[in-house]
Parts: C-alpha cells; structure tokens; sequence
C-alpha cells in the first residue's frame, strides 16, 4: 500500500510533519500530554520536547497548559492549535488528490509479494 507522508520545512529545524500533527490530534482528544503521549507509545518526556519544539515553529501557541491540578495537568489545543491542524490535513488532502493518478500508475509495477523488483548490479 502507497501513502503521501507530507512534511513542510520552514528552514532552521522548523517543520510540520505527520507525527507532531498526530500528538496535536491526540492532546486535543485527551485533553492531556501524558495521555496523547501513552495513545502514541511515546515517553511523557519525549512528548513535552515535541511539543515545546512544535511550538517554537511559530509566533503564537499550539497548546495552552494547566499545570498542577489534582490528578495531573491539563493541556488543550488553542484556537490556532486547532488551525495548523486543520490546514495540515487540508493540504494532506490535496495532496493526496493531485497525485493519486501517479501513484495508481506506480503501484502497478510494485510486486504484490513484498519481492524486491530493480535490476542486480
């Protein structure tokens, strides 16, 4: 099976790819970092980097915490949160579209057994 993975580089280590929109997706269901990081089999840690990594992508915040409340924090995404996320796969989509036909194309010379195709060198 072919699948579009869209990633949009802005320079300086700045990007949006997949799975920073997925862990976005995910503190939006859950309403918290640590639960979005356990959907995603990711360490708290390595999703509080992503996340303040994500972040610094941009003038204004992904995600608003509440720290220290019982039972944990909270975190929920902003109004330009829920943006990036819905023009993310907005253009996903439209990817998608525009390349469809040449991905059918392609997949009919993809064998259907996991065989390697190529020449040998």
């Amino acid at each position: 099976m072919a699948r579009l993975v869209l990633r949009i580089d802005f320079g300086d280590e700045r990007y949006i790819g997949h799975g920073r929109i997925e862990l976005l997706e995910l503190i939006g269901k859950h309403g918290s970092i640590l639960k979005a990081a356990k959907a995603m089999n990711m360490s708290y840690k390595r999703a509080w980097y992503l996340v303040d990594d994500f972040s610094a992508c941009f003038s204004e915040p992904l995600i608003v915490r509440q720290h220290g409340c019982k039972g944990g924090g909270s975190a929920a995404l902003t109004d330009f949160g829920r943006e990036v996320v819905a023009r993310y796969r907005r253009m996903e989509l439209n990817a998608r579209k525009a390349i469809k036909d040449d991905i059918v194309a392609l997949r009919r010379h993809v064998p259907t057994t996991g065989g390697k195709g190529g020449t040998k060198s």
